[in-house]
């Protein structure tokens, strides 16, 4: 038996089947693995191809943080100062001007080339090397692999795309020149494939062919930079959110503050955040920090490029690059989502509603008092339960009942009782059973604890009085009413100050007390919230807390004070001794401290959703931990991707930060990386392919094509969901189909013709390899955009690309996977 490597070109005998079934790739294969069986091998490959895949997608994710590190380039431009109104000059202030940043990249050429470069490499450099790596000749994997990626990105995203929004939700296109300008050209570019490899030379790529493909590109970003520019036709409202100086000034000429400066946190706009932030009850200074760090990322415009670089290191079990909020904190940022607007300058215009907004769709159970007190002899007793919040739906809780010094069976009756709420029902009566024993014994208490009874159709919580303590005397007197204390210390952030009201010697039948505000050095309005109301005991209840609420506003000031009265008891309660509380309002620490200590925090949830780090050292900790190191928010499926992929992170982890020579050393590294990457996918799927008995243009179209686009396909969903338009996924997936056919095809089909035209041959590219594939998707097209466009202006479909009605997006989805069913049909048929 004869034992021959592998390699390009050769021959091999098998034992088991003909000559030369499987020849070698460029680099694979590296063992000799001819007497392996079959399934063996076949088993090795796939799974082998699918671990590079998803290698590539990482390696393809640093490159793309290189990319958003070498795009956000800024340059300084500065402003004159305004003139006075009367036209004078004093205002002018020469040795300060004002300083903004303005980015270098024009956003459409950035999307053009580096962005859609870096979501297409894989694909490009696969097709370069290929074709350089097998002696300048055409091959079937790498043009196919494009021409299948694009039919894959322009149906199957652009349909998951329409399903991903909500019931009703559309996104429209609103730079649609933009989008047809890129269009055509991608569009233009199969046609003009078609045409030199059928019509103009049959089965020979010209020299003048192969650059005339290839020169395509510059002239692409030519028209798209220019109709970005408005040079031709009206001028339209531009859907972009870059920082340029439009940005600084509304339709009324207005000025505008950002919360960004410099790139810096502005400190006045984080104090107005912040105190309106502080309204909210229960938000620390921890918890403020974090949310004004969401809000500013969430208003910040993030392109396709960014969200499929999240969609990569969300498949991976990597560091998120978008907020993770707890449940307080998200209905705390959807209340603010809700009454704030939306932009750069969001923060400073907050119109924050009272604590009570937050619990308005949720129905608030709670009961009456949290203390009650009653005689032994009673017998049955009611409890009140009451509701409040959202009162037009149901609502269902469960009262149990816990010991105390009273033990259930001995001085009262077990509870276990569930109260149901109908529509606008605000009060429910549970009956307790006491149990008389005709002994003498000292005052027992046992508690009563509510729980909810979840039901995933209705929204029910908890208030803050959630469990209520029963005590067991012997009294009948309806009680004195007094302070639970004298004097009571708050800081200034807390929100609330709750002052406890007592009922002591009796609590037989309902009575009530009233209470005002008086100011002390602390005055109402300005430092709480006063004024004067009624405090009500039921029958048998003996404890009440009044709720005051303290103003924070974050300015340095000395403690101050005020007090609380009680007047005026009925129900035959007395006022007690304890009839003045005087409360203290203490400032919580030294203002600048305070407010450093905000941007500290914010500053650090800022940076730690920056797409990448700073040193080696970081990399490589954030590579080899979970969720890169953000255990509270890791998940069991968090914890199998991150093991699945921790191979490929931690190697990739080495290649040198986005900081070292303001990214470019880390995008030629990680573009050679691809190269490399990409090769061995090549031969992988030319291996794989010939084991299993599919032509090589059918593995390019089917297996490295979905593989290749997988990130494409989240990324293109988040960015859809996120965005208001339509513009970053639609235009990102037709550049992203320019940019492959002529980068992809145009560049190798050049350097090769111009090999051969160097040595006096003709560059060959037979037909039949991808002629039809070419002819096919171009069909395909027409129809796709065809049906994108009548969806854009027929109200059934909601006159919108993407989303729309149930029925209309239903149908559009319909044609566009039936449409990728049957070129994929077409095109695996034509190669047997």
């Amino acid at each position: 038996m004869s034992i021959i490597i592998m390699g390009h070109g050769n021959t091999s005998t098998y034992p088991w089947g003909p000559e030369d079934i499987c020849p070698g790739g460029l680099i694979l294969p590296i063992l000799d693995e001819r007497l392996w069986p079959i399934k063996v091998r076949v088993v090795v490959y796939l799974f082998t191809l699918l671990y590079f895949l998803l290698g590539i997608s990482i390696v393809a994710d640093v490159f793309m943080t290189a990319i958003d590190k070498i795009t956000s380039h800024t340059k300084k431009v500065y402003l004159a100062k305004e003139l006075t109104a009367n036209g004078s000059d004093v205002s002018l202030r020469p040795d300060q001007p004002e300083v903004i940043e303005v980015r270098i990249w024009n956003p459409t050429i950035a999307n053009l080339t580096l962005m859609a470069l870096g979501t297409s490499s894989p694909e490009i450099l696969l097709s370069i090397i290929e074709t350089v790596g097998h002696h300048f000749e055409a091959r079937k994997l790498g043009p196919n692999i494009i021409v299948g990626s694009a039919a894959f990105n322009l149906l199957i995203i652009t349909s998951l795309c329409t399903l991903t929004l909500g019931l009703n939700e559309k996104r429209r296109i609103h730079d649609l020149k933009v989008f047809l300008v890129i269009g055509a050209f991608s569009f233009f570019a199969y046609i003009w494939l078609l045409l030199i490899i059928e019509v103009i030379s049959p089965n020979v790529i010209e020299l003048w062919e192969a650059a005339a493909t290839f020169m395509l590109f510059p002239i692409l970003m030519f028209f798209a930079y220019a109709t970005d520019k408005n040079w031709c036709g009206k001028d339209t409202e531009h859907n972009t959110h870059q920082l340029d100086l439009s940005s600084f000034e509304d339709q009324n000429g207005t000025k505008k503050q950002l919360i960004l400066k410099n790139g810096k946190i502005d400190k006045d706009n984080l104090i107005k955040f912040v105190k309106n932030v502080k309204q909210y009850s229960g938000i620390t200074d921890a918890d403020a920090a974090k949310l004004a760090a969401t809000k500013l990322i969430n208003s910040t415009h993030h392109g396709a490029m960014w969200y499929r670089i999240g969609a990569v290191r969300r498949f991976t079990g990597g560091k998120q690059i978008e907020p993770i909020l707890e449940d307080h904190l998200k209905q705390v940022y959807d209340v603010i989502q809700k009454n704030g607007e939306i932009g750069y300058d969001t923060l400073n215009h907050m119109s924050p509603t009272s604590s009570h907004n937050e619990e308005t769709k949720y129905a608030v159970l709670e009961f009456h008092a949290p203390t009650i007190a009653v005689k032994e002899n009673i017998g049955k007793f009611p409890v009140t339960i009451w509701r409040h919040g959202n009162l037009n739906t149901k609502a269902i809780v469960r009262v149990d009942s816990i010991n105390g010094t009273a033990k259930e069976g001995e001085d009262f009756v077990k509870v276990k009782e569930v109260v149901e709420f109908k529509e606008n029902e605000e009060e429910k009566e549970i009956f307790i059973e006491l149990i008389d024993d005709n002994k003498w014994e000292p005052d027992e208490e046992f508690f009563l604890r509510m729980s909810v009874v979840h039901h995933k159709d209705l929204l029910v919580k908890l208030g803050s009085i959630s469990i209520m303590e029963v005590t067991i005397i012997d009294n009948d007197e309806p009680g004195i009413i007094s302070f639970g204390k004298r004097g009571l210390l708050v800081k200034e952030s807390t929100g609330f100050a709750e002052v406890p009201i007592v009922r002591t010697h009796g609590s037989d039948s309902e009575v009530s007390v009233k209470w005002k505000t008086i100011d002390e050095s602390a005055i109402s309005g300005r430092d709480y919230v006063g004024g004067e109301g009624e405090i009500i005991f039921k029958d048998k209840e003996v404890a009440k807390v009044l709720k005051i609420e303290i103003i924070n506003d974050m300015c340095p000031e000395k403690d101050e004070c005020f007090e609380i009265k009680l007047f005026e008891a009925t129900g035959g309660a007395k006022i007690g001794n304890v009839n003045r509380i005087a409360i203290t309002i203490s400032s919580d620490d030294d203002f600048d401290s305070v407010v450093d200590r905000l941007m500290l925090l914010t500053n650090i949830n800022i940076h730690a959703l920056e797409l990448h780090r700073q040193t080696w050292a970081e990399q490589i900790k954030t590579a080899m931990t979970v969720n890169g190191g953000d255990l509270n928010n890791a998940t069991t499926l968090t914890y199998v991707l991150h093991f699945f992929s921790f191979f490929w992170k931690v190697i990739f982890a080495f290649i040198p930060p986005a900081a070292v020579f303001s990214g470019w050393l880390r995008f030629v590294t990680s573009l050679t990386l691809i190269g490399v990457m990409a090769t061995i996918i090549g031969d992988l799927a030319t291996i794989f392919g010939c084991l299993i008995g599919l032509d090589d243009a059918v593995t390019a179209i089917t297996i490295v094509a979905l593989g290749m686009s997988l990130p494409d396909i989240l990324g293109a969903c988040m960015v859809t969901r996120a965005e208001t338009h339509a513009d970053e996924a639609m235009i990102h997936i037709a550049g992203s189909i320019a940019v492959k056919v002529l980068m992809g095809v145009g560049l190798p089909w050049f350097i090769a013709a111009l090999y051969h035209y160097l040595n006096g041959n003709l560059f060959k590219v037979p037909s039949t390899r991808i002629g039809f594939n070419v002819l096919l998707y171009s069909v395909m097209a027409i129809l796709a955009v065809t049906v994108l466009m009548v969806r854009r202006n027929v109200e059934f479909f909601g006159k919108a690309e993407l989303g729309g009605p149930k029925k209309g997006r239903y149908i559009t989805v319909a044609i566009l996977i039936s449409l990728w069913v049957i070129y994929l049909s077409l095109t695996c048929f034509q190669t047997f």
